[in-house]
This record gives structure tokens, C-alpha cells and sequence, in this order.
């Protein structure tokens, strides 16, 4: 059986040496794990729009999308997610948890200590690789 693909985009957003991560619902897949903001890209949406919307809808601030950085995959029994991560600047703030349980800004040895999605994981060895 084919799995749907799932894209996503997820933004890194950086402030000195410590990167934003947002706790998910508690209600939500993956309820309670922390993870790089974003979500799903909606039909005849690009990447760089879909990042600047969802960053606006789950923590009330605005940003620029800059550039891909990489693509991240992980997969469930149902489906197979690809996620854009995209380097963002904040345009103006501030942020507030809108549509997530909480967030903050951490460094990479905080990031080790938190409970991430999977697919967050990823990212996160990703960013240790090149940081």
C-alpha cells in the first residue's frame, strides 16, 4: 500500500545562539513533544508562504522566509512526511503560544534535553552537524 506524503514546512529561527521550538497541543499527534514551528503546506501554497502563515497563525508573529536549508522525512503507519526546513528572520513580534502549548528560544544542548518529535530529532542532529 502507498503512503500519502505529507509536506510541511518547519521554520529555524534563530536569536544569538538559541533557536525557537514550540510545544505541540496536548490534544495534538505528537501531544506534548516540542518541535521547530510550522505545518502542513496548503494546496497551490509555495513552501515560503505556507512558513510565514503557519508561524503567523501558531505564534502571532510575523516573519520572512529566507532560504531551504534542508528536507527532513520521517513516516507513521499512515503516512510519509517530508518537511522543508526554512531559515526565517522575525519581521515583528512578539510571539505568543496561539496555537501551541508553549515555545522558546534554546540552545543546542537545551534542545538535546527536551522531548522532540521525530522528525525534530532529525533537525536537531542536523543542526549539531553544522553548529
Amino acid at each position: 500500500m502507498n503512503k500519502k506524503t505529507l509536506e510541511a514546512v518547519a521554520a529555524l529561527i534563530k536569536k544569538q545562539d538559541k533557536y525557537l521550538l514550540a510545544q505541540r497541543k496536548r490534544g495534538d499527534y505528537y501531544g506534548n513533544l516540542w518541535e521547530f514551528p510550522g505545518g502542513a503546506i496548503e494546496p497551490g501554497e509555495r513552501h515560503k508562504e505556507a512558513i510565514e502563515r503557519e508561524i503567523k497563525e501558531e505564534l502571532g508573529a510575523k516573519v520572512k522566509a529566507n532560504q531551504i536549508l534542508g528536507k527532513f522525512f520521517d513516516q507513521n503507519h499512515r503516512l510519509r512526511i517530508e518537511i522543508s526546513l526554512i531559515s526565517c528572520v522575525v519581521k515583528n513580534g512578539p510571539f505568543q503560544a496561539k496555537d501551541c502549548q508553549d515555545f522558546g528560544f534554546f540552545s543546542l544542548e537545551e534542545i538535546g534535553k527536551l522531548d522532540l518529535a521525530p522528525a525534530d530529532k532529525k533537525i536537531f542532529n542536523y543542526l549539531r552537524g553544522i553548529g
